[in-house]
């Protein structure tokens, strides 16, 4: 059943760039209510002025570390007292890497999975009570194309994207009914800073550009399917594939040692 985001109140991490900004636009353009995060306050500021010359709608800024326990928990209760309790958590933030796995330090590895995975199921666990009890909410977690079929050079990134998949996809079935919708987007190549931002083998910011990111969709196109998703729409959305992409998933699928040849020399399509 098709709903409107129009005076919720929307969760967003990793909302001061890229597919959290987008999407924190494309929500106060249909009236909903923002909350932002994400660890850089002067660029949430920015994305909250966005969102205010989208439609004029409220938007809150709440800027912490979500790699810090403490400091999500002292977020999940300030949360609510801002703009109301939380309609949609939607869990953008992370970051990825560029290395092979005998490349990637235990250190690097570990610190994507904390963020990429165990901060996000730590901000439901910490939401989802507040959902459950007024039977109603809406709990979103950006995956990957590497979510659904790895590439070289992502290892942590890839296993973590996997396993916020699998965890929403078990989810979906224990709320069954229970008022709340569970929403996993896979977002393909999206020009966003994430390329940038990777990590290499050691844990330090690679600074590298990435062709196929540098091509790809723009971030509105996500942020779109994201505030359609949580307004009824798909429980499962593929936003940016391309003809490429959506091949490479179909071999990943059906023949996936062909799969991992292509990949490898093409680094996923």
């Amino acid at each position: 059943m098709r709903t409107s985001v129009a005076g919720k109140v929307l969760w967003i991490t990793g909302a001061s760039s890229g597919i959290g900004r987008a999407a924190a636009i494309e929500a106060a353009r249909r009236g909903a209510r923002v909350v932002l995060s994400g660890r850089r306050a002067e660029a949430l500021d920015e994305t909250a002025a966005a969102c205010k010359a989208a439609r004029g709608q409220a938007a809150a800024v709440l800027a912490f570390d979500l790699e810090n326990p403490e400091a999500r928990a002292e977020a999940c209760e300030a949360a609510p007292s801002l703009l109301g309790p939380i309609d949609a958590l939607v869990l953008n933030a992370g970051m990825t890497q560029r290395s092979t796995f005998m490349e990637t330090s235990a250190e690097a590895f570990d610190r994507v999975m904390r963020l990429d995975f165990d901060a996000q199921v730590d901000l439901a666990r910490r939401v989802l009570p507040g959902m459950v009890s007024r039977g109603s909410g809406c709990l979103v977690a950006v995956s990957s194309f590497v979510g659904l079929a790895g590439m070289p050079r992502r290892p942590a990134y890839s296993a973590a994207k996997h396993a916020i998949a699998g965890l929403f996809q078990n989810l979906r079935a224990e709320l069954g009914g229970s008022g709340i919708r569970v929403v996993t987007v896979y977002p393909g190549y999206v020009r966003t800073a994430v390329a940038h931002n990777a990590l290499d083998g050691s844990g330090r910011p690679t600074g590298k550009a990435d062709p196929n990111i540098e091509g790809g969709v723009d971030p509105a196109v996500v942020g779109r399917d994201i505030v359609r998703a949580i307004e009824g729409g798909p429980a499962e959305v593929r936003s940016g594939f391309t003809l490429k992409l959506r091949f490479g998933l179909f071999l990943s699928r059906r023949l996936p040692r062909a799969w991992a040849r292509m990949s490898a020399r093409h680094e996923g399509l």
